[in-house]
């Protein structure tokens, strides 16, 4: 049997976005799918060193929501950060460092190179469970077959 897969193309960046990515990337996983992330504008800027850290926080600068939205996505993001504070979760990056430990190679973060360029975003200014920086025909190459999501 060929090797399900899952690609996430995360062009949002939001912090009340980023869970999708953890929590579908986290469920194929642990079904057997190899997933492949590449990271496309504000998703590329999530993972830089400085913006990644503030992505659990009770900060609603950190969101996109229409404003009717606005006093659920406060909601989520107090009780995100009080269950991280609680130790009942994990902030993203632990999450998602977690995941890359336990899966290797099925799991995957590419940038994507123009996102890069246009953003001003080094490799070096990533987490470092991003594993490079990639075009999107690498990307669709390797989740050939399989299911992509855009976030």
């Amino acid at each position: 049997m060929e090797q399900r897969k899952l690609g996430i193309v995360f062009a949002s960046g939001a912090a009340n976005r980023i869970c999708c990515l953890a929590i579908y990337g986290a469920a194929a996983l642990a079904g057997g799918y190899k997933v492949v992330v590449h990271l496309v504008n504000e998703g590329l800027v999530a993972f830089r060193k400085d913006v990644m850290p503030r992505l659990n926080d009770e900060n609603l600068g950190t969101t996109y929501s229409p404003p009717i939205y606005v006093p659920y996505v406060e909601t989520y993001l107090k009780n995100l950060s009080n269950a991280i504070k609680r130790g009942e979760f994990k902030d993203w990056y632990s999450f998602l460092k977690e995941l890359k430990q336990t899966y290797g190679d099925r799991f995957k973060i590419y940038a994507c190179p123009v996102a890069a360029q246009f953003y001003n975003v080094r490799k070096e200014d990533l987490v470092d469970i991003v594993d490079g920086i990639v075009g999107a025909e690498t990307f669709l190459e390797e989740v050939y077959g399989g299911i992509v999501m855009y976030l």
